[in-house]
């Protein structure tokens, strides 16, 4: 098998990067179990780099996109991104020229539109992508056959072939999900929402308020949890709106997701980052923030009565230094990059300093999406003022590089 240079990247830094995570304690998934949680972080605010708690420093790569959401990696080392109207764009990541390279039909409403984006790690072999997008009849997620397939640096692909569909993933005006991700078991994982339904969330029979995964083929993965309810595509339940998922140096996956804005006993804000168990409950529509309930985890982190209205989430790797292993968080309401510590403590007490802290309040607006680069050295980390629900300022929206000051 032959693997890109994407793939081997993310293969070394999933083997040797950053400080080994702890396992959530291990119980039998229905169960109560704790995540030495329940800690509420609201974002501290920004410190300045001085030496002590350095800030990345950020450059712009590319302006004028129309609400950016997915993006992923070429083997190419250029992105891919979708914008939500329905545009797929390539981006040039050495001097930031872009081009639309296919248009979707899409539903552009609300929350839905041309959401997520994931790239086949054999994408070289193979040429698929897939999308996640919102038609009429639900969302559904759909894989596309790319070419050419061997793309050089600065090359866009210039053809796409629909070849299969996932269809009707509930759908409403908000609380669509949406988010793509490979992970390091070479399976595909879908985040999406409760489709303003929030009793399917703990309906295993129902793909609404999950995380899924899948094959390639877009069949359920082997060993998925519930293989005889529903679909079986269920990995996780108990998820409000998924809209960030990453992995750790030890293939620990993390997902970010939005809390209530008052539909349940006037319950508001409790934005989440947790630690995913195959088969576990995260507590929705029965719990929120410290709230427990027997046979649900609680969130690794929450916002309180704080709104993060959390984006993509990333796992920052060595050439971070003293952060490698920490998780970022984009946040659109809370207009900032969360950083959370994940490198072994999961109080963060060995990191109270900076733990929880808010990269660049208010300095860019609404931050959608972040994705760690291909040399493993940078960040890309898009805005989302254009969505209706921000101020956009001349260039917007972008696509930002953050790069690692000298480590703390």
């Amino acid at each position: 098998m032959v693997f890109s240079p994407v793939l081997r990247l993310r293969l070394f830094l999933f083997a040797f990067s950053g400080f080994a995570l702890l396992a959530a304690c291990v119980s039998p998934a229905g169960e109560n179990e704790t995540q030495t949680s329940g800690a509420s972080y609201a974002g501290k605010a920004e410190r300045p780099a001085d030496g002590n708690y350095p800030l990345p420093r950020a450059t712009t790569l590319c302006e004028g996109l129309d609400v950016p959401w997915g993006m992923d990696l070429l083997p190419s080392g250029d992105l891919l991104i979708t914008e939500r109207p329905g545009h797929l764009t390539w981006i040039n990541t050495a001097d930031g020229s872009k081009k639309t390279v296919l248009e979707r039909s899409v539903l552009n409403r609300g929350e839905g539109g041309l959401l997520g984006l994931a790239v086949h790690p054999e994408f070289e072999n193979n040429g698929w992508i897939y999308l996640y997008e919102t038609s009429r009849d639900g969302n559904r997620i759909v894989r596309l056959r790319a070419e050419p397939r061997t793309l050089k640096a600065g090359q866009a692909p210039e053809r796409f072939t629909e070849e299969r569909s996932l269809d009707n993933i509930p759908h409403a005006r908000f609380h669509d999900g949406g988010i793509l991700r490979f992970g390091p078991d070479g399976l595909l994982y879908a985040g999406t929402g409760d489709a303003r339904q929030p009793e399917l969330a703990s309906d295993t029979s129902s793909d609404a308020g999950k995380i899924l995964r899948m094959t390639a083929e877009l069949e359920p993965a082997p060993g998925n949890p519930f293989p005889d309810h529903g679909r079986g595509l269920v990995y996780s339940m108990g998820h409000r709106n998924v809209q960030g998922l990453a992995w750790d140096a030890e293939g620990g996956l993390w997902a970010a997701e939005h809390g209530p804005s008052g539909e349940i006993n006037g319950w508001c804000c409790h934005d989440e980052l947790n630690r995913i168990r195959p088969g576990a409950h995260y507590g929705w529509p029965h719990v929120i923030g410290d709230q427990t309930k027997q046979g649900t985890i609680p969130p690794y982190r929450h916002s309180g009565s704080d709104t993060w209205a959390p984006g993509g989430c990333a796992v920052l790797g060595p050439a971070w230094g003293g952060y490698a292993g920490s998780v970022v968080v984009a946040g659109l309401r809370g207009n900032a990059l969360y950083r959370f510590a994940g490198n072994g403590d999961p109080s963060g007490k060995e990191d109270a300093a900076t733990d929880g802290q808010a990269w660049f309040k208010d300095r860019y607006g609404r931050l959608r999406n972040v994705l760690v680069a291909a040399d493993g050295q940078a960040l890309y980390l898009t805005t989302s003022n254009r969505d209706g629900r921000g101020r956009p300022r001349e260039g917007d929206d972008r696509i930002l590089v953050l790069r690692p000051s000298a480590g703390p």
